[in-house]
């Protein structure tokens, strides 16, 4: 492809943790496993395709989705320290990544208060410098709230995030699927207005699964720097001009798009990128869950050239976004 180095700015902790690793953590910590074939356990976490968010939703005959079992594995200031050092230089040495941000959620890594917050985030920091020490990468930590979390939960996170922003925490996000009550995106306004205020780079999941309507709130509402896919918003040349006006960046991410069915195939993918270039769009092409859908920023980058959505140019383009508009 001719390029050396990649920038990934979206990628979930449990989504990007090696499937192998996890494995191992799990009998480390006696955690008992539904699977008892780690080939099983595999095909567990490999999301092939699916209708929109019902992947986020997906139960085993626990009730369990993956996302339920790689945030259990990972819920220990132990298992999140390897899992984020794996991460880090699995990505370094398999797709060239030179700058990464990692996005998770310590209130759901803390086996419901039996370990301390802070020693899980301080322990996700270690595995991070650790990481950095090891191998010549840049990287940064995101913490997360859930769409399902309520207005207390969502406050202790962004004050850990404000907290620890000097040691590595470099942004703020919210993600999840949407709740069976409805969520209100701008009950979280008050929130950002404090991690701006204490200038914490902030980010947030919308124009996914959630709606036009949803991805306005947002943008008029609360101004990020960035938005986490906000895919749809190509359906609404108003909107595009507001995003735009504001310089804010989309985290694009074609194959989690694609399998999800936020976007139907690669032609329409083509069209959509096509229109973000024709309107001076700021985006980023990131891998989101790179173990569940068996991908990496490097093949993202891949795909889009062989399916003639971006050529050489326009690559070498967008991948300088990923440095120049990083949180770290």
């Amino acid at each position: 492809m001719g390029i050396n180095y990649f920038a990934d700015l979206h990628l979930h902790l449990g989504a990007s943790t090696s499937s192998h690793l996890l494995w191992e953590l799990a009998h480390e910590q006696g955690i008992k496993l539904q699977e008892k074939n780690y080939w099983d356990f595999i095909k567990k976490l490999e999301i092939k395709e699916t209708n929109n968010n019902n992947y986020l939703r997906r139960l085993d005959k626990n009730n369990h989705s993956p996302f339920f079992i790689t945030q259990l594995i990972q819920s220990s200031p132990y298992a999140i320290e390897k899992s984020v050092h794996q991460t880090i230089s699995y990505f370094y040495r398999m797709a060239d990544v030179r700058l990464i941000e990692i996005r998770f959620n310590p209130l759901l890594r803390n086996r419901n208060g039996e370990f301390d917050v802070d020693k899980i985030i301080l322990s996700a920091l270690i595995g991070m410098q650790k990481a950095m020490i090891d191998y010549p990468i840049k990287a940064g930590l995101i913490l997360e709230t859930d769409r399902q979390f309520d207005y207390k939960k969502s406050k202790i996170i962004f004050e850990k995030a404000v907290k620890y922003k000097k040691l590595g925490i470099v942004g703020i996000d919210v993600s999840g699927p949407n709740p069976s009550s409805k969520f209100e995106i701008l009950s979280l306004v008050d929130l950002y207005n404090f991690a701006k205020k204490n200038d914490l780079k902030t980010t947030i999941h919308t124009g996914e699964f959630t709606d036009i309507d949803e991805v306005w709130q947002v943008v008029e509402k609360i101004s990020p720097n960035r938005i986490g896919h906000g895919i749809v918003s190509y359906k609404d040349k108003k909107l595009l001009e507001a995003i735009k006006k504001k310089n804010i960046v989309l985290e694009i991410c074609p194959t989690s798009n694609i399998k999800t069915k936020v976007v139907k195939d690669w032609d329409e993918f083509r069209k959509i990128i096509k229109f973000f270039l024709k309107n001076d769009i700021l985006f980023t092409i990131n891998s989101d869950g790179p173990e569940f859908f068996n991908t990496n920023v490097k093949k993202e980058f891949q795909m889009l050239l062989k399916n003639k959505i971006l050529n050489k140019n326009q690559t070498k383009k967008i991948i300088s976004y990923g440095f120049k508009y990083s949180f770290i």
